[in-house]
């Protein structure tokens, strides 16, 4: 996890310091995922931030880039990167262990092994906790918090 972060913090300030204002000027301009992504830094970083990490379907190298374009703070950004990627850490590992097991009883896996406790317990813990940011915007916005 700190290599995982470290790694994303050196993209982040190459990209920043390095093609900084001309690719900034082309998000400005971007379409799909990297629109959604640039819309909801912006609406709020922390939540976003967490959310892109958390998020298995956005690519890592979208999720060091675009905040380093969109005058997100380093320390957020770091922050934020390491406590974001800590669960899908765990899932893998989780994944990892369970097969192992697999392959200690001399066994193959199949698409079954899917339905293993330790496998899929992660799975579905990483897609509820996914879901939290949006679950919580929601009812802030029903309370007016």
């Amino acid at each position: 996890m700190i290599g995982a972060t470290l790694g994303a913090t050196t993209i982040f300030f190459a990209a920043r310091w390095g093609f900084g204002a001309r690719l900034a000027a082309s998000l400005e301009n971007s379409e799909g995922l990297v629109k959604k992504i640039k819309d909801g830094i912006a609406e709020n970083q922390w939540s976003m931030l967490f959310l892109i990490r958390l998020i298995p379907g956005v690519p890592f190298f979208l999720a060091n880039l675009v905040p380093s374009f969109l005058d997100v703070p380093w320390r957020r950004f770091v922050i934020s990167t390491f406590f974001g990627i800590f669960p899908g850490a765990l899932v893998f590992s989780s994944i990892g262990a369970g097969l192992g097991e697999i392959f200690e009883r001399g066994e193959n896996p199949d698409l079954g092994i899917f339905w293993e406790p330790q496998i899929i317990f992660p799975i579905l813990g990483l897609c509820a906790l996914s879901t939290l940011p949006i679950i919580l915007k929601r009812i802030r916005g029903k309370t007016g918090l």
